[in-house]
């Protein structure tokens, strides 16, 4: 029976919420696809999480999508509804915890954006990344979705018309009766902690939105879950994939090449250019690839520019490619060689950075459900997915989650995992 349905904008943030009630043991499934007949669900799967993939969408579409699907889960009578957003704030958030409202029937839904664990944190209603207001930190810098305020109530007013009340940390008197979207500040886990309980003894955790910090309080509130599962076994050897132009993503590439990792870029032509992935020369640049992937621990396929290179952004204005185009052409060209090189044979740990990156990966092999199995850090997921004949073991992370290191402390686990250590 479905207890929790999950609501993201993207692949990535779809995942690093369903691993909190999968790695508590509770049977949940990650859907790539919003339209979803329920009765096709097993009847042991506690929680579904839905990517709407709604994040590039512009608000009124994002809103007849979020609209649709909590529509459609009223309906069917799933008692919790949970509305992922980015944690820092990207996306169509006004327009669709507004959808939420009016689909439910609601009268409010309770909001908790922070996560502490990383460095997101929420004070008097303005959002902060590491003690820096939003806008001003690398997430206001992006070059195609770049975060223009630190108030959360700009923010939503940019997208809707819906009433928004800042409650601090209490649960109080407004809790259960203002109107609209209520926003909660969040400076630790243990804030969020006493919100989600308090929520909890006041029966308001029937429609809640938040990122995967408030989601990580939820298993043991609604007693979803049961024995943990194993981590299955995995290949030392490991593939990073990165389509995030992050400069935190970036940073941690270059702290795996400093450390001896091959990097392989794709050229502006070679990004933009989907038919490129068909032809004789994406072929031996997938052998050399792979052939790289056999003889080193860590291989990194960057989409990135080089500091003195060509850069993509211009040269696809130049054709007449716009931004969403480019980003569009850039996630098939790497979902078609990563589905490529599994097909050469590469039989190791993929790491994809980015969640526009793995959902063009999983639309191009048609993978329609992955598994998510823990958390190799936080906000580093471990999901296991079928392709073909094959099961294969996928790290996934947003763009700008983890420290520089991360990648060169990812090769190691694995090697002592594969060693039984």
């Amino acid at each position: 029976m479905i207890k929790l349905l999950i609501i993201s904008d993207d692949f990535t943030g779809a995942l690093d919420t369903g691993v909190q009630f999968a790695s508590n043991g509770a049977a949940t499934y990650v859907m790539v696809d919003s339209q979803i007949n329920y009765k096709n669900i097993a009847s042991n799967v506690e929680v579904v999480v839905i990517d709407a993939e709604t994040r590039h969408l512009n608000k009124e579409e994002a809103y007849k999508t979020l609209f649709s699907i909590v529509s459609e889960a009223i309906k069917i009578g799933i008692p919790y509804i949970y509305k992922k957003t980015d944690s820092v704030l990207r996306g169509n958030i006004g327009a669709e915890l507004t959808a939420m409202l009016q689909a439910s029937g609601s009268k409010h839904i309770h909001f908790i954006p922070a996560f502490p664990k990383m460095g997101r944190t929420t004070e008097g209603g303005i959002q902060f990344v590491n003690g820096v207001p939003l806008s001003q930190s690398v997430f206001g810098q992006d070059p195609f979705e770049p975060v223009r305020h630190s108030d959360i109530k700009k923010i939503i007013a940019s997208q809707c018309e819906t009433e928004v009340t800042i409650m601090g940390t209490e649960i109080n008197e407004l809790t259960s009766s203002a109107d609209g979207i209520l926003v909660y500040d969040s400076v630790c886990n243990e804030d969020i902690e006493n919100i989600a309980t308090g929520l909890m003894e006041k029966a308001e955790m029937h429609i809640i939105a938040g990122c995967a910090g408030f989601a990580s309080i939820l298993p043991k509130l609604l007693k979803i879950g049961g024995e943990r599962p194993l981590v299955p076994e995995i290949k030392a050897n490991m593939l990073v994939a990165c389509g995030s132009v992050n400069p935190v993503s970036v940073a941690q590439c270059n702290d795996a090449e400093s450390k001896g990792a091959p990097r392989f870029r794709l050229s502006p032509e070679q990004k933009l250019s989907p038919d490129w992935a068909e032809s004789c020369d994406a072929d031996a640049f997938i052998d050399k690839l792979n052939a790289s992937c056999e003889k080193n621990p860590m291989v990194i396929l960057d989409t990135n520019d080089m500091e003195d290179g060509e850069n993509t952004t211009i040269s696809a204005h130049k054709r007449g490619i716009t931004s969403a185009e480019m980003r569009t052409k850039i996630t098939s060209v790497m979902g078609r060689l990563l589905e490529k090189l599994i097909d050469k044979g590469f039989d190791g740990t993929i790491l994809i950075m980015g969640g526009d990156s793995y959902i063009g990966f999983i639309r191009q092999a048609g993978i329609k459900l992955v598994s998510p199995i823990c958390e190799m850090d936080c906000g580093v997921v471990l999901s296991q997915l079928k392709y073909k004949e094959k099961t294969l073991n996928v790290i996934s992370k947003s763009g700008g989650f983890g420290k520089e290191m991360l990648f060169s402390d990812l090769s190691e686990m694995l090697s002592k995992l594969n060693e039984g250590k």
